[in-house]
């Protein structure tokens, strides 16, 4: 019996002290850490949406007049004239030089009122994304414009409402 036990343990001390192969370090295709830092994006009104002053005369159906980069169109035949001052609006865009600013508005279409209770639907017009190619001072510029539905039974009065621009990163 003492020598199965001696047996046993000189085969138990012979498997501890021999040695255990070391085992291999593989390595592989290595990960990239990036960021994208940017400006905060800053916006700021520079010029008010202006329509000037529209007579509304005897006519059928509805006219538009719009006011567009290109100038002002004070509806598509007689029953309606524009005089006045008339401009787009007019915003600045500063953020991180050379990056795309995606222009939206959560209220595309705005009501502008006359304090009386008549509204007039305003459908805004804007570009859907600009460049920032100057991240200083004057930033990017851009322009609102807009087109307003009259009919021949238009309340007078002075309508007016608030256009709310947005801007995000692409």
């Amino acid at each position: 019996m003492k020598q199965i036990a001696f047996a046993f343990g000189a085969a138990l001390m012979a498997f501890a002290s021999s040695p255990v192969a070391a085992q291999t370090t593989t390595t592989g295709p290595k990960a990239t850490a990036t960021v994208k830092v940017q400006k905060p994006l800053q916006l700021t009104a520079l010029r008010d949406l202006e329509f000037g002053t529209v007579l509304v005369g005897a006519f059928t159906g509805t006219q538009n007049v719009t006011i567009a980069t290109s100038g002002r169109t004070c509806g598509t035949g007689s029953g309606l004239t524009c005089s006045g001052t008339f401009a787009t609006a007019q915003f600045r865009l500063v953020g991180s030089n050379n990056n795309v600013a995606l222009i939206s508005s959560p209220t595309p279409t705005v009501s502008l009122s006359n304090g009386a209770g008549a509204t007039l639907a305003l459908t805004l017009s804007f570009p859907s994304s600009v460049t920032i190619d100057n991240s200083g001072n004057p930033g990017r510029i851009f322009e609102v414009g807009g087109s307003l539905p009259f009919t021949s039974n238009m309340p007078d009065g002075i309508y007016t409402g608030t256009i709310d621009i947005q801007v995000a990163y692409q």
